[in-house]
């Protein structure tokens, strides 16, 4: 069993490594690749367009979205679990914006302190998602996870999020079969749930008014 707490996801997400973090099975019932934007490697890039196979986005505060102007993809989001996506971006890099290398530079350039919104392209094949502002606490949604966990790290606040679909349906992988996913891998797998009660133990900082949810992580 991959299963793993927060602290263990912490310290795998610190070090570079990719972990699956799952939902409700009432919500969406999926799990989604997250590493952190600001230790992307074309590495993992690469394995989330080929084992994981779903929408490569990057989960970001509003913090980031308000410097780089990443307006709303819509003014009237009508999707099924108010997913926040902005304008798609690529790297103003004179490339396709689809490779490999292409998508990585994207996704490095949006957790920089140094980019500018003049640095993207718009639209592009990057589809960054706005975290809510009290992040968990106001949508149990693999963005806010993501936020949340990069804020634990003590990392910029952004990550590479990616949907693991099944082999065996034409619906997204769960139960059984992520789990075997993530042994095959060799990936940790975190529940928001088990997240959530982290973030509410008094311990960790939050006094459920700050949307700083938490300071930081103990050892």
């Amino acid at each position: 069993m991959n299963i793993i707490n927060v602290n263990d996801a912490v310290r795998r997400l610190a070090a570079g490594e990719m972990i699956i973090v799952t939902d409700d099975h009432r919500r969406e019932n999926e799990g989604d690749i997250v590493v952190l934007a600001d230790r992307i490697e074309t590495r993992h890039v690469d394995f989330m367009t080929r084992h994981a196979r779903g929408l490569i986005c990057m989960a970001i505060s509003q913090g980031i979205a308000r410097r780089l102007e990443l307006k709303p993809m819509t003014e009237a989001n009508t999707s099924l679990h108010g997913t926040a996506f902005t304008l798609s971006v690529d790297a103003a890099n004179g490339g396709t914006g689809i490779s490999v290398s292409d998508r990585t530079e994207t996704i490095k350039l949006l957790a920089s302190e140094e980019s500018r919104p003049s640095d993207f392209g718009r639209p592009g094949h990057i589809f960054p998602i706005l975290a809510k502002e009290a992040g968990l606490f106001e949508r149990e949604g693999h963005t806010e996870a993501a936020v949340a966990l990069a804020r634990l790290c003590g990392a910029v606040e952004a990550a590479a999020i990616c949907e693991v679909c099944s082999d065996r349906t034409d619906d997204m992988a769960s139960g059984a079969e992520l789990r075997s996913f993530a042994e095959k891998h060799g990936l940790g797998i975190l529940s928001i749930a088990e997240l959530k009660a982290y973030l509410l133990q008094p311990s960790n900082g939050y006094d459920g008014v700050k949307h700083e949810i938490v300071k930081g992580v103990k050892a």
